[in-house]
């Protein structure tokens, strides 16, 4: 309950590594991503469901923890963050888990992580396979 994880991306690794955090007990979820919910999303985003298409992303996320986990608390950004903004949530947060589809936001989170010394969890799929990487950033 104590825990607090930053997650950007609300489509499918987001959506997927948010169900098991809300259900493993996890206290406190933010959800970055300025997407809305398509019907193409649905065959890999389980948190979206038809009646959420047109939606934003982290609206749609959010409720669908929340009736996972009624005691969760899950807080939503709907737009992309500079450096700034970016590293005062990243601050607030135990761990942080990259589910985004870009370069850039990979790259950006991972320099902002670094810089806070925050665990930084990233992931990446795309068909059959897929790639998981943690960086802790201690000093050796």
């Amino acid at each position: 309950k104590q825990s607090s994880v930053l997650i950007l991306g609300a489509g499918g690794l987001g959506c997927a590594s948010s169900q098991y955090l809300a259900t493993a007990g996890v206290g406190n979820i933010t959800f970055i991503d300025d997407d809305i919910v398509e019907l193409s999303n649905l065959q890999r985003q389980v948190l979206h469901h038809d009646a959420d298409i047109g939606r934003k992303k982290v609206d749609s996320a959010a409720d669908a923890l929340r009736e996972l986990n009624p005691h969760i608390e899950v807080n939503t950004v709907a737009k992309r963050l500079d450096d700034t903004q970016l590293q005062a949530l990243i601050e607030q947060h135990t761990v942080v888990v990259d589910a985004s589809d870009n370069v850039d936001t990979r790259n950006q989170l991972n320099r902002l992580c670094f810089a806070t010394k925050t665990p930084l969890i990233s992931g990446a799929a795309i068909r059959m396979e897929g790639q998981v990487s943690v960086f802790t950033y201690d000093d050796p």
